[in-house]
């Protein structure tokens, strides 16, 4: 799919818009969670909703990019392809992970006296999203199959933690655990075959089933639950209620962006740094690390909720006005590009080993032949 020029009011009829706004709206909530200045229900709400939407809409893109690769590349391609992203994605934000945990391993050290250990099965959102594209080509492309491989991901759970807890322990523990945090993933996929649905391609009917989705996993939540802690996440009926909400408001923006062409400047804004929401990942921590503590030293004696604002506020202009000039540069340098060209170099490697491969056969196949034609003469 291409890029749009960020920014222009012009919109491509080549591209889900609410796609790459979901991804924008998912970095805010991502922002807004990780401020140490709390801003009541709207901080706990940001912190709930930030990882499943992250993976949610990252599921629904993956279909994007099968659907794409089956147009139009040759089939035998597609799994070394996904495997390579999917291993690119696991591994690049380790490398951060890493070098920072050997600092603070050092420093850890030197002031208490124990070790730092530093988990090479770290699982954070990147890690999940990149298993989810490793494991995805595992899962029949079909509606049922998906549906099933979502459910699987909380039966997987509820088994390792019963019966498997001391070998497999390390796919259940971790800031968001691959089981059943993969779910998420899994369920974008789901929402991926809804969106291609041709009974849902009305307007209408699109939103009285999203509507229908949200209240009924609402009322299956309210049976289970009585209230919402981040921790609960995990727990299937808070993940169903997360799914329908996230469901909801993507069917409301492709209504309205996509299929009514309505536009808004703060979508498009939005919808620019969800472009690059991978890169801007990265760069919110380091603006958070930079301004978060002078900006609530300046403003010491505001309410919290002032700071946390102001903090929004400019971490949200820095991560426009950088997408704005590196656009220009193409994005270089940045997550997505090195994903895309370390994909590009993996697949060419490969494609080289598979034609030498093949060379390698033809020419034993040519040998074998040759020496049974002496025999024959002999």
């Amino acid at each position: 799919m291409s890029f749009d020029t960020p920014g222009s009011n012009h919109r491509s009829n080549s591209r889900l818009h609410a796609v790459d706004i979901c991804r924008g709206l998912a970095l805010l909530f991502m922002i807004e969670a990780h401020i140490s200045q709390p801003l009541g229900w709207i901080s706990n709400w940001s912190f709930i909703l930030a990882g499943p939407f992250f993976l949610i809409i990252s599921g629904f893109s993956y279909d994007l990019f099968l659907s794409s690769r089956l147009k139009n590349s040759s089939k035998k391609y597609i799994f070394p392809e996904s495997f390579f992203r999917g291993f690119l994605i696991y591994i690049i934000p380790l490398i951060p992970y890493i070098i920072v945990g050997l600092f603070f391993s050092s420093l850890f050290s030197s002031v208490t006296g124990h070790t730092y250990k530093i988990d090479l099965f770290h699982w954070g959102i990147f890690q999940v999203i990149g298993a989810g594209y490793i494991l995805g080509l595992l899962v029949p492309n079909n509606f049922k199959s998906k549906i099933l491989a979502t459910i699987s991901a909380f039966i997987i759970t509820y088994i390792i933690s019963n019966y498997f807890h001391e070998s497999l322990n390390f796919l259940i523990t971790g800031i968001f655990p691959l089981f059943p945090w993969i779910g998420y993933f899994l369920y974008g996929r789901v929402a991926y075959e809804l969106y291609q649905n041709k009974q849902l391609k009305n307007d209408k009917a699109l939103l009285i089933f999203s509507a229908i989705f949200l209240i009924a996993s609402s009322l299956i939540y309210a049976t289970f639950n009585t209230d919402l802690p981040s921790v609960a996440r995990g727990q299937f009926p808070v993940f169903l209620f997360l799914c329908s909400l996230h469901y909801f408001i993507f069917s409301v923006l492709v209504i309205y962006i996509d299929h009514k062409k309505l536009h808004f400047s703060f979508l498009d804004k939005l919808e620019n740094i969800g472009k690059i929401c991978f890169t801007a990942y990265y760069i919110h921590f380091l603006s958070l690390f930079f301004i978060q503590k002078p900006v609530s030293m300046f403003l010491n004696n505001v309410p919290s909720a002032i700071s946390n604002l102001v903090i929004l506020s400019v971490i949200t202009v820095i991560l426009i006005q950088t997408e704005k000039i590196w656009k220009n540069y193409n994005y270089k340098f940045g997550f997505e590009w090195l994903l895309r060209k370390g994909t590009e170099g993996l697949l060419k490697l490969y494609r080289v080993l598979v034609m030498k491969n093949i060379g390698w056969t033809a020419e034993g196949e040519h040998q074998k032949g040759e020496h049974q034609n002496i025999d024959r003469r002999v």
